[in-house]
């Protein structure tokens, strides 16, 4: 099964992250497959699991939320064509090349959460610690510490202090 997260964006582009692993940590920190440098993303902020044809994306208890389809989730199925949020971005779900057509700009849109809005990415708390739940040690191929995918942003995206 070929599964893609498809970016799109508010103009209009689309970036495509392929998912070749069984469990895709998404989140901030350096070791994460996935990793998205904005302060709106938690450090380990979710999962995605592919396994017996089956897909599902898992919160880590992440501060602003997983969103799909405009919906807060803990833990959800995922099919073809969904729309997930997290820390202000949208991914389309390409599962064998479904859905064909997308209009990135429509399924940004589609996308965003009621109460997030799309040119400013909901904050991190600046004096909270996060606490995301641990992500089982059984989870992580040996290859973990290798990220996957990166997005690049602008130095002033990222309104995160140092850690």
């Amino acid at each position: 099964m070929e599964v893609v997260l498809i970016r799109v964006t508010e103009n209009g582009e689309q970036q495509s992250v392929p998912l070749n692993r069984e469990h895709t940590l998404i989140g901030r920190l350096d070791d994460c497959h996935v990793r998205i440098p904005i302060a709106g993303v938690s450090r380990k902020h979710c999962e995605i699991v592919v396994n017996s044809g089956s897909i599902t994306i898992r919160d880590l208890g992440s501060s602003n939320g997983t969103y799909v389809n405009q919906e807060r989730i803990e833990s959800q199925p995922l099919s073809a064509g969904d729309l997930i949020s997290v820390g202000g971005l949208v991914f389309v779900l390409s599962v064998n090349g479904e859905p064909g057509d997308i209009d990135a700009e429509m399924m940004f849109e589609d996308g965003l959460p009621e109460e997030e809005t799309p040119s400013v990415p909901a904050p991190a708390p600046a004096a909270a610690k996060e606490s995301p739940k641990p992500v089982p040690a059984s989870t992580l191929n040996d290859d973990s510490s290798m990220m996957d995918f990166e997005f690049e942003f602008d130095e002033d995206d990222d309104d995160q202090p140092p850690l």
